[in-house]
Formats: structure tokens, C-alpha cells, sequence
């Protein structure tokens, strides 16, 4: 009986998510935008089932589904308005999320108009929260020798800890032929986890010059998680290297 209970309440729950998601894929962009701010419980059977569970969830709020849903943003149509909002006071407390969204659609629509109009917002900021919502979306963007990525080598070389970490995932899939050599001089002094980010980058952007120094690193270091990463980025240049032989 109770088992049914329990049952019929988690059924509730997901019926309730699934209206979300309907509603943040066909709502307009200003509601998304609000939506990603959103971080209150999504209805009243989330909150049954919180106290039920003594637990919540991450995607106990609509925040988490807007922010998937504006991973997704690929309308080129959407350029102008979000622009526009980062202007418009009463999105002042919510320019986070229209760089956010503004970031997605540079990735998906392939922008690089976009890139820079981006990096130059976040040069005029010291937010870490913001910068990182930004950066973590750029990872995915092909990056090409003529784009200027000089914001980027900056936090890496000068951030704190973490603007370091966001400049080696929005790093990856660079073409800039000096990014290998300036990955390779920050491994050599990094702590253990900067390291697994930076062959996280390597992965896509590494040549064999890089080879002997991960593999020098992988017979020092007593770390499986790091010596996890330098099999993956080892592997993945060297499938690099072989394919374009």
C-alpha cells in the first residue's frame, strides 16, 4: 500500500517535469532567461517528495531543465534580442544567463562575431560565477588561428584557480599553433588537478611534441586518476597523429 503511495508521488513528480520541459521548449526567450534563475522547487509534489526523501535534487528546479534547454539554442534569430538584453535594465540581474544563452548560440550557430562580442563582456568583469557560466559553454567551438583568444591565455597564465580551470576547457579545440607549447610550460608547474585538465585539452589540441612529456609525467606520478587522463590524451593524439599521416 504504501509502496503505491511512494509510487504514485514519483509518477506526480515526473508528470510535473515533463510540463516543464514542454513549457521551456516553446516558451520565448525573456521566459527561458528567467526560468534559469529559477531555483525554486518545481511544484508542490517536489516538495512532498523532498521531505519524503529528507533529500533534494539538482533537478528539483526549473533552473537546471532552463539551463539545458538553453544549451540547445541554435535560432540565429535569437542574436539580435539577446543583445539587446544585456543592455535592457530590468535584465540587469540576469546578464549571466543572456551571456550563458548568448554563448550557447555562438557554439551551435558556429558565431565567432559572437566569440569576441562574448570575451569582450568578460573583460569588463571579475565575476567568477559569471565568467565561468560563460567559458564552460566554449569548450565545444572550434577555435580558428584567426580568432583572438588573447583573453584566454591571460586567465591562464594570471587567473585564480579557478579562471584557470575555465581557460583550459574553453581552450580546447584551439588551432592557435602556440597553445600546445603554452599547455606543456603550465603542466610542468601545476597542481595534480590543473594537470588533468590541461591533458583534458590536450586531447584536442596536443601533438606529438606533447608525448614525452605526459609520458615522463604518467611514470612519475602515483595518481590513477591523472595517469587516466594522460592514457586518454596520449591516446587521442596519437589517433590524430596517425590519421593525418
Amino acid at each position: 500500500m504504501l509502496f503505491g503511495i511512494f509510487k504514485s508521488l514519483d509518477e506526480k513528480v515526473e508528470e510535473d517535469k515533463e510540463k516543464l520541459i514542454s513549457m521551456l521548449k516553446s516558451c520565448d526567450i525573456k521566459t527561458l532567461i528567467f526560468q534559469m534563475g529559477n531555483n525554486e522547487p518545481i511544484s508542490n509534489n517536489i516538495i512532498k517528495k523532498q521531505k519524503r526523501d529528507m533529500r533534494f535534487g539538482s533537478t528539483d528546479s526549473p533552473s537546471w531543465f532552463a539551463f539545458r534547454i538553453s544549451d540547445e539554442l541554435s535560432d540565429k534569430n535569437l542574436k539580435t534580442p539577446l543583445i539587446q538584453l544585456l543592455s535592457d535594465p530590468t535584465f540587469s540581474d540576469y546578464k549571466k544567463y543572456v551571456l550563458r544563452c548568448l554563448s550557447s548560440l555562438c557554439v551551435n550557430t558556429k558565431d565567432f562575431e559572437l566569440f569576441d562580442l562574448l570575451i569582450s563582456n568578460l573583460k569588463q568583469m571579475d565575476d567568477e560565477e559569471m565568467i565561468t557560466t560563460v567559458l564552460s559553454r566554449l569548450d565545444e567551438l572550434k577555435k580558428p588561428k584567426n580568432l583572438n583568444i588573447d583573453y584566454l591565455k591571460h586567465l591562464l597564465i594570471n587567473g585564480n584557480y579557478q579562471n584557470r580551470i575555465d581557460a583550459l576547457r574553453a581552450l580546447k579545440n584551439c588551432e592557435h599553433s602556440d597553445i600546445e607549447d603554452l599547455l606543456l610550460q603550465e603542466f610542468k608547474t601545476s597542481d595534480q588537478h590543473t594537470k588533468e585538465m590541461i591533458c583534458a585539452t590536450l586531447r584536442s589540441t596536443g601533438t606529438k611534441k606533447s608525448l614525452d612529456i605526459l609520458q615522463s609525467e604518467f611514470k612519475r606520478t602515483r595518481s590513477n586518476d591523472l595517469k587516466h587522463f594522460i592514457e586518454s590524451a596520449i591516446e587521442e593524439i596519437n589517433k590524430q597523429e596517425n590519421s593525418s599521416s
